[in-house]
């Protein structure tokens, strides 16, 4: 028996409340709305559900967000704004068998919510539940075999559609009467907290030709992580060609990964806090450039338009890959392969649209008669001028 299916069995008096109610689409939100965003503690997934966050905000500020999170994310959610209250969970709790589980879900049917989002590709069955236990009319969540009755609302993937996941859910704003220009991807962050942010980056770099480069080592989402050597040797090429800092950024649950890949590498700026994970996504907004494997804090980058290379490993499919964006390269990479120099700066000079050659370290060639400078014959004895890189 799937998991699904024991959990319902189990807890099927929940499924009562929420089953029969009706909705219409659109009209189903409005200003005198409330909504329960459930976050099942991965934080790309979020990220994607961001736009439809953010839309619904804007067009119906009257109507009262809830959010279900991981404690891990609070300090994230919080600062916000767009929470009227936030329930912490951590992951012990979700355990069918214990007396929190259903007091969670009972605490959730206190709601009064007219719309339940369960902001997950994957199905998440014990959160799943708690959509539907919620009481919501119209439930957003993962689409599965086993999604009804817990789901009533779910995005289906056409045949052949390997479409960027970050782009999914906005399909569904002209069935919630929300208008596309309010749909925005950026994680909604405290402006105080963001000019706080850069005056600390600016006094820790003041040489604005200095690029500020974050860099994720953490595991990927399909599981596959790159050596620390590789890695290090991608930072060294990047120090040889740019006059940058580099900032090891990610998640705070990988931070002995973290700890480790900084102290390869001596270009870290000190005196910037990275202690929670508001903090780090913080600094991810001022970078200059953000490298990553196919980590939640690149589609993070993504999101937030900060020029970013994914590096990316055969076993990352399709759906990872953000399409039609001018500052996303992503390059892939077979397992123990390092990057080629000149596909890495090739990358480096698109993504940032010019901004890596004021930072730098190669000297280019003089263009003949700019600044009073006369153009000279080069005979046997005359060098031509050349790059101090160059040969």
């Amino acid at each position: 028996m799937s998991e699904h299916r024991l959990i319902s069995s189990l807890l099927r008096p929940f499924y009562r409340k929420g089953r029969d109610a009706e909705f219409r689409l659109p009209g189903a939100l409005g200003n005198q709305s409330r909504l329960l965003c459930i976050d099942p503690g991965d934080l790309a997934s979020v990220s994607f559900h961001m736009p439809l966050i953010n839309a619904i905000h804007r067009q119906y500020p009257g109507c009262r967000m809830d959010f279900l999170v991981p404690e891990s994310h609070a300090s994230l959610i919080v600062p916000t704004g767009l929470a009227k209250n936030v329930i912490l969970y951590k992951e012990g709790q979700l355990n069918p068998w214990r007396p929190a589980y259903a007091a969670l879900l009972k605490k959730l049917g206190t709601g009064n919510y007219d719309m339940s989002i369960l902001m997950s590709f994957e199905p998440r069955p014990r959160l799943e539940l708690g959509v539907l236990a919620s009481g919501a009319p119209l439930r957003l969540g993962p689409s599965h075999a086993d999604s009804w009755p817990a789901v009533n609302c779910e995005l289906r993937s056409e045949p052949g559609d390997e479409g960027y996941l970050g782009d999914r859910v906005v399909r569904l704003a002209p069935f919630l009467g929300l208008e596309k220009s309010r749909l925005d991807a950026r994680w909604p962050l405290p402006s105080e907290k963001i000019r706080h942010v850069a005056q600390q980056v600016h006094f820790h770099k003041p040489n604005p030709d200095q690029m500020l480069i974050g860099f994720d080592p953490g595991v990927g989402k399909s599981g596959h992580v790159f050596a620390l050597e590789n890695l290090e040797f991608l930072v060294r090429q990047l120090t040889s060609q740019l006059v940058c800092r580099v900032l090891p950024l990610g998640e705070p649950e990988q931070k002995e990964r973290l700890d480790e890949f900084g102290a390869r590498i001596s270009q870290i700026p000190v005196g910037l806090s990275r202690d929670t994970l508001l903090d780090m996504v913080l600094l991810l907004t001022q970078c200059d450039l953000f490298l990553a494997g196919n980590t939640d804090f690149f589609h993070l980058a993504v999101a937030h338009g900060v020029p970013c290379i994914g590096l990316f490993s055969a076993k990352d499919e399709p759906h990872w890959v953000p399409g039609g964006r001018d500052h996303v390269r992503v390059l892939r990479l077979a397992q123990g392969e390092k990057v080629d120099v000149a596909t890495l700066m090739d990358a480096v000079e698109h993504v940032t649209r010019g901004r890596a050659a004021t930072a730098s370290r190669v000297i280019p060639d003089p263009v003949p008669g700019e600044d009073g400078d006369t153009e000279e014959p080069s005979g046997p004895d005359t060098p031509s001028p050349t790059s101090p890189h160059g040969s």
